[in-house]
C-alpha cells in the first residue's frame, strides 16, 4: 500500500523523507542533469513546505521504491511559477482551490508482473484521490513528453494545456489530469484496487510498531489490500533510465501524437 504523509503524522516518516530528498537529489540532479539547488545532498525547494504531502511506497526491505509530491495549488504552484511559458495563453490558470498539483515523481519499481502494475497504479491514483476529497476534480502537472504515454496507459485522463516546451534539460509539457468520481472508479476498476488506494498512519504513542508493521497489519484485513505489499522478488531499478534525458526529437513527436490521439480520444467520450 501507498503512504500518504502530511502535516499531520510526518514525525513517523523523517528518516523516509531524508531518503525521498536524497533521492531526488541522485535522480533529477545526478542523472537527469537539472539545474536545480542542492544542500547537503539534498533536493529540497520551497514547495516541500508544511502544505507538501508525499506518497512514500516501500520495497521488501522497507526502502523507498515509488515516491512523489503532492500539494495543494490555491496559494501557488511550480507550474504557474516556473512553467508557466509553456500553458496556452487560452488555457488560462488552471490551478486553484481543490486543484492538486503532482510533482518530482520517481518509480523505481520496474517488474511488469499484475501486482507491480497494481502498486504502480496507486501512485497514480492517490493524488486523483487527495484532490477529489478536497473537492476538486483534477490534478495539474508538467512532465517529460516521453513519460506521458506511460502515464496515460496507467488509467490517467489527460487535458494538455499548451505544446510541448523545451525547459533546459529536456521536452516537457503542461496538463491537467481527470480527478473526477468517474476517472478514479475506471482506475480502481481496471486494476482491482480497493476503494482508498492509500494508508495514512497517525502518531500513536501507545502503539510502538514501526510504519512498516502497522501497514502489514492494515494489508491483512482484507485479501485485496494485502495483494499490495511488496514481494522479496519485486524488481528494483538503481537508475531511471526510462527518464533519461536524451535528445529525441523523433521520439519526443511520436510521444506528442500520442497523447494527443489520446486526448481527443478522452474528450470525446466525456463530451
Amino acid at each position: 500500500m501507498l503512504h500518504v504523509v502530511s502535516s499531520e503524522n510526518r514525525a513517523l516518516y523523517e528518516r523516509e523523507i531524508e531518503e525521498f530528498y536524497r533521492l531526488r537529489k541522485a535522480v533529477f540532479v545526478d542523472e537527469l542533469g537539472w539545474n536545480i539547488p542542492v544542500r547537503d545532498g539534498l533536493e529540497i525547494d520551497q514547495y516541500d513546505d508544511e502544505r507538501a504531502v508525499y506518497g512514500f511506497s516501500f520495497d521488501y526491505e522497507h526502502k523507498l521504491t515509488m515516491a512523489c509530491r503532492y500539494r495543494p495549488t490555491d496559494d501557488r504552484s511550480l507550474l504557474t511559477d516556473v512553467f508557466s511559458h509553456a500553458m496556452a495563453p487560452e488555457s488560462g490558470d488552471p490551478t486553484g482551490p481543490g486543484v492538486w498539483e503532482i510533482t518530482r515523481g520517481i518509480c523505481l519499481e520496474t517488474g511488469g508482473a499484475r501486482h507491480n502494475q497494481r502498486r504502480r497504479a496507486c501512485q497514480m491514483l492517490t493524488p486523483l484521490e487527495l484532490a477529489r476529497a478536497a473537492g476538486g476534480t483534477k490534478c495539474v502537472a508538467f512532465a517529460e513528453v516521453r513519460l506521458l504515454p506511460g502515464l496515460i496507459t496507467m488509467g490517467w485522463r489527460v487535458n494538455l494545456l499548451g505544446d510541448p516546451t523545451e525547459f533546459g534539460q529536456g521536452t516537457g509539457i503542461a496538463f491537467e489530469v481527470d480527478a473526477s468520481d468517474v476517472a478514479i472508479a475506471k482506475i480502481r476498476r481496471d486494476f482491482d484496487l480497493p476503494e482508498h488506494s492509500h494508508i495514512r498512519l497517525m502518531p500513536d504513542a501507545s502503539d510502538q510498531r514501526s510504519i512498516h508493521e502497522r501497514a502489514a497489519a492494515l494489508a491483512l484485513q482484507s485479501s485485496l489490500t494485502a495483494s499490495l505489499q511488496p514481494r522479496e522478488k519485486d524488481l528494483r531499478e538503481v537508475t531511471q533510465n526510462a527518464m533519461r534525458t536524451i535528445a529525441n526529437p523523433k521520439l519526443n513527436k511520436r510521444a506528442f501524437d500520442y497523447i494527443r490521439r489520446n486526448q481527443a480520444e478522452t474528450l470525446s467520450a466525456t463530451a
